[in-house]
């Protein structure tokens, strides 16, 4: 099994019967910034800081590549109910200052059978930075 990188006890990874990988990985960091009123001027910024920076992403989930697609959904949203922090890895590289938090889940059951159970699964997952206090 190659390990790509992980999230706490999400782990991302590819073998030969297994597929668990992320795609369309977007960072997005930005600052704070407060806005100064002047007479007849134009108006000022003020630096105030940086805001935490986010990062989303796409994860595909199927009986095919070997994962249970609602077993899978059901982690991701497990892990925005309780408020898991951990640091991301990716490709032995750390991202962010210090902590992540899973924020927001928004999956798409895709495939089922004629019994009803999913085959196919996407989750759009979204990541909040968890700075150090």
């Amino acid at each position: 099994m190659a390990k790509i990188g992980s999230f706490g006890n999400l782990v991302f990874s590819v073998s030969e019967n297994t597929v668990k990988t992320f795609d369309k990985i977007s960072w997005k960091t930005s600052a704070k910034y407060a806005t100064h009123d002047r007479h007849i001027k134009r108006d000022v910024q003020e630096f105030l800081g940086p805001e935490p920076g986010s990062i989303s992403f796409t994860m595909a989930f199927s009986v095919f590549h070997g994962t249970n697609p609602l077993s899978e959904v059901m982690k991701l949203n497990e892990m925005v109910n309780s408020g898991i922090t951990g640091r991301l890895v990716l490709g032995g590289r750390v991202y962010g200052s210090y902590r992540w938090v899973i924020s927001a889940v928004s999956a798409e059951m895709k495939r089922y059978d004629n019994h009803g159970n999913c085959w196919a699964a996407t989750a759009q997952v979204t990541m909040k930075e968890y700075p150090k206090r």
